[in-house]
């Protein structure tokens, strides 16, 4: 655009005539780009030039006699040499100075147009003065205006008369008006691009500041130990720290609801049913004081933890959401059985000796004795009893929660197997992968059966998320002498030759699996961990692109 009255440098830099870019044994010449400033003085300019042009095409057809007056003429080949100097002119490299040449000169040649004195072109002043309004100053406009008067007073001196006077007014009239609307709204658009300008500044400032603080908040809530989300009234994900990934083996992306840690009642307890978990029960918005499960992390280890939900206090129902807290009490637990076997220990070391002392006290009393030492006795038996009955209760009170896992049992491995393929089959199902089971009536094992219902849910789970849809997944057991042998076979990604000895460690994932499905690279590794502490064996075999088998060893029973 056009600058105003106070001089304005010009564009930051003249682009330069042309760029290259190169391309395989070619140079491809890119048009140099036109800036804003040219591109109005070229429009102002030949806005006026095409009316001219359009006037002297009329004349030729309805007065062609026009065209033989050397001022008419003189001013038509001024304005066509302006024209044609605009737009050959560098305006990107020229003042505002020179550019205000342009529209003056303009004025100067409409006054030869209408220098015969009927003034039929005086209304292509228009454009020049419109010019200036829009983009110059008040003292600017004042002597364009003033020159136009000074031309029509010079007009109507060589043509007296009351119709010259009243066309001359007239004319002054309607250009000052036209120029100091102009101007004014000009003035008044550019003061609100200005306040608008300002705004915007703020608004950009205080949205860096929300979102710088935006950043420190989430910053700070992943630094803390504590496991947060926040849900929305229907359920939909809103906010999810670090810590909360962490405790449930989450990987970045991976949705919370679909977590494969669960929450138990008690260590090697029954799961709690699904619509019973915490997530679940936040994203119902329920509020829950802090209630204590048992879950067993990524790396095997049972932890102890302590949800709570409750509602986030807003000022109206779209902010309205769920807070849900889950905390690591594992340590915590672990220090008060220690805290009740000190006790317990300490409890039942001194009972000992006061029974004795009791025992003495008794015997003591059954003896003749004198009033005073009968009275001694007496209170060194009541107060052993008194002690003796607090050490009972503290013993009663400081019994240890924390119980250890209940071994082995003899099981049939065919029940814990149904059992995990009824969790993957709704997956299975929305992806239309084909599960397909092959086992015999028993497979009797001696195991955990949470532990071994943990490794087959881990394999299933891979097999139905790295396999692409219609595949197929099938499970196939047999007896073989004194061992049962499982065989998970899926038609998924498969994994490369020189990455199946390191799918057993921990955190590594596949590359296929990367690209595949998030995770944490641990279930694996954890699987045969638990198998080999059965005294069993897991491998895998797996071709690339045509999927893998897992193959699981377990002792058989004794009959």
């Amino acid at each position: 655009m056009l600058t105003g009255g106070r001089p304005r440098s010009a564009d930051a830099a003249p682009a330069p005539a042309a760029t290259w870019s190169t391309a395989p044994d070619t140079r491809v010449l890119a048009p140099a780009s036109i800036s804003s400033r040219t591109r109005s003085i070229w429009l102002s300019q030949l806005v006026l030039g095409a009316t001219v042009l359009a006037v002297v095409i009329l004349l030729l057809f309805i007065q062609p006699a026009q065209l033989a007056s050397w001022t008419f003429t003189g001013g038509i080949l001024l304005l066509v040499v302006i024209t044609a100097a605009t737009l050959i002119a560098p305006w990107a490299r020229l003042s505002s100075a020179a550019v205000l040449m342009v529209p003056f000169a303009d004025l100067f040649a409409v006054g030869l147009l209408n220098l015969d004195g009927d003034l039929r072109f005086a209304f292509l002043w228009t454009f020049p003065i419109v010019w200036i309004a829009l983009h110059y100053g008040a003292r600017t406009l004042a002597v364009a205006l003033g020159s136009v008067g000074l031309f029509l007073l010079i007009v109507a001196s060589l043509t007296p008369g009351t119709d010259s006077t009243i066309r001359v007014v007239l004319i002054i009239i309607v250009l000052s008006f036209i120029g100091i609307t102009l101007y004014v709204g000009s003035r008044r658009t550019r003061a609100f691009k200005r306040l608008l300008r300002q705004q915007a500044r703020r608004l950009r400032a205080t949205l860096d500041r929300a979102t710088a603080q935006e950043r420190r908040i989430a910053e700070m809530i992943d630094g803390i130990d504590l496991g947060i989300v926040r849900l929305a009234p229907g359920g939909e994900l809103l906010a999810l720290n670090a810590a909360y990934r962490r405790l449930y083996g989450l990987a970045e992306q991976e949705n919370p609801a679909e977590a494969r840690v669960i929450e138990h009642v008690g260590v090697d307890g029954p799961e709690v049913p699904v619509g019973d978990r915490p997530f679940a029960r936040a994203a119902r918005g329920e509020a829950f004081e802090p209630q204590t499960y048992w879950i067993v992390d990524p790396e095997g280890t049972w932890r102890a933890v302590t949800a709570s939900a409750s509602p986030l206090a807003s000022r109206s129902e779209d902010e309205a959401s769920t807070l849900l807290v889950v905390r690591d009490v594992t340590a915590l637990l672990h220090a008060e059985r220690a805290r009740d076997q000190v006790v317990a220990m300490a409890s039942h070391e001194i009972r000992n000796p006061l029974t004795v002392i009791l025992g003495r006290a008794e015997l003591a009393l059954e003896r003749e004795l004198d009033p005073g030492t009968r009275d001694d006795f007496a209170v060194i038996e009541a107060s052993a009893e008194r002690m003796l009955t607090m050490l009972e209760q503290t013993l009663l009170d400081s019994r240890a929660s924390f119980t250890a896992p209940r071994g082995t049992d003899e099981i049939d491995l065919r029940t814990v197997l149904e059992a995990s393929l009824a969790g993957v089959k709704a997956n299975a199902r929305s992806r239309n992968i084909t599960l397909l089971t092959e086992l015999p009536p028993l497979l009797p094992v001696r195991a955990d059966a949470f532990r071994v219902r943990q490794v087959f849910d881990n394999l299933l789970t891979n097999a139905v998320k790295y396999t692409p849809r219609q595949g197929t997944v099938s499970v196939r057991g047999a007896v073989e002498g004194r061992v049962i042998r499982i065989e998970i076979s899926d038609s998924g990604i498969g994994i490369a030759g020189d990455e199946i000895d390191r799918v057993f460690e921990p955190y590594f994932r596949s590359a296929g699996a990367g690209r595949t499905a998030p995770g944490t690279g641990l279930g694996l590794g954890i699987a045969r961990d638990i198998v080999e502490a059965h005294g069993g064996e897991l491998t895998l075999t797996s071709e690339l692109g045509a999927g893998t088998t897992a193959r699981v060893t377990l002792p058989r029973a004794a009959e």
